[in-house]
């Protein structure tokens, strides 16, 4: 039980500061550019990378299939965090935020495809009925 609370708890704690994040973003965005949003808030991710290398001192092997796929990830995050900046600074939070919110249908789609993850027809559902919810918030 302990496992699964963890889980849940930083699980909350990850959508309310995402959706702080959001927020403060648009506020930012209306002061400054995309460009300027973006170096300002990767800056802090930076600080906090470096000081999480600093505390832990986790071993990072170059090369290592683990990082290459972590590796690919934050690129992957840095377009995504670009392209949403850019939203953000053209459009409505109130639209942008909930459209860019589809983006899990990409990862289950290729956990279920490539990673062979099970789908059940409860957790199928949830995710269409999340869908159309979204869509709806968006419109």
């Amino acid at each position: 039980m302990v496992s699964v609370m963890n889980w849940l708890i930083f699980s909350i704690l990850t959508v309310i500061f995402w959706g702080f994040w959001g927020f403060f973003l648009k506020l930012a965005s209306t002061q400054l550019s995309w460009q300027q949003v973006f170096i300002v808030t990767s800056s802090i991710t930076f600080v906090f990378s470096l000081l999480t290398y600093v505390i832990a001192k986790p071993s990072l092997e170059i090369g290592a299939q683990g990082v290459n796929y972590a590796l690919a990830a934050g690129v992957s995050g840095a377009f995504a965090l670009i392209f949403f900046n850019m939203a953000m600074k053209e459009g409505n939070a109130i639209v942008v935020v909930p459209l860019t919110s589809l983006y899990p249908v990409i990862t289950v789609a290729l956990s279920y495809f490539i990673l062979s993850e099970k789908l059940t027809v409860t957790k199928g559902l949830g995710i269409i009925l999340a869908l159309i919810a979204i869509v709806l918030v968006s419109i």
